[in-house]
């Protein structure tokens, strides 16, 4: 297959012929010219591929929930819950997609993939149980695993990190492996007479928003 294209019709777009004869001609932008390639050389035939388009509708939100001993004190989980609900509310009816990671017990757990079922998803987190020390580096790989360049990841934490590795490990591999997430915050449980500012150093340290609530 030989195609030579002039500047001029370069800005036009790129031409396909198909095995009809019928010339269409398809912006650049919107066609995978490597995919359909790849294809004709395989099958000996022209199948246009195209690029998907990025929408509304695509976005997900992934909340990575710290549900360890130290935040059960003051009925942090209570009120971490009631955002994460208004959350959800707030975006309901707009197709989006939702997931969440729980983190207790020095581990990092899946509490549900990404669904468009938001009722699940409020039911899922009203079940979530709370102990034990906080692993962030185990969330932070387990979100890995499920992110894209469309999601809006929400960490609900008292910055307090005990367990699998120091506070510097986990924000390492936040920059090394989840640039690519497209927007994250940080929502600030502490409580208590003293706050030692954990949630906020972590906020800063990976370049996330900051919320305290």
């Amino acid at each position: 297959m030989k195609y030579k294209a002039g500047k001029e019709e370069a800005r036009k777009g790129l031409k396909i012929s198909a095995h009809r004869g019928i010339k269409e001609q398809i912006k650049a932008t919107k066609v995978d010219v490597l995919s359909t390639v790849k294809h004709y050389l395989l099958a000996d035939k022209v199948d246009l591929k195209f690029r998907g388009n990025n929408t509304k509708a695509d976005m997900q939100l992934l909340f990575l929930i710290d549900s360890s001993g130290s935040m059960v004190k003051d009925q942090q989980i209570a009120c971490m819950k009631g955002l994460i609900q208004q959350t959800i509310t707030h975006y309901k009816g707009k197709r989006l997609k939702y997931a969440a990671v729980a983190l207790s017990n020095g581990e990092a757990q899946l509490l549900s993939p990404f669904t468009i079922d938001s009722d699940h998803m409020l039911h899922t987190i009203a079940r979530l149980t709370s102990g034990g020390k906080t692993n962030m580096k185990a969330g932070f790989v387990l979100v890995n695993q499920l992110v894209n360049n469309n999601v809006r990841l929400y960490i609900f934490t008292d910055g307090q990190i005990n367990a699998g590795g120091s506070f510097h490990e986990a924000v390492t591999y936040y920059k090394t492996y989840l640039r690519k997430i497209k927007e994250t915050t940080v929502i600030d449980n502490e409580s208590g007479f003293i706050q030692p500012g954990l949630s906020k150093k972590l906020a800063t340290a990976i370049g996330a928003k900051y919320i305290q609530y």
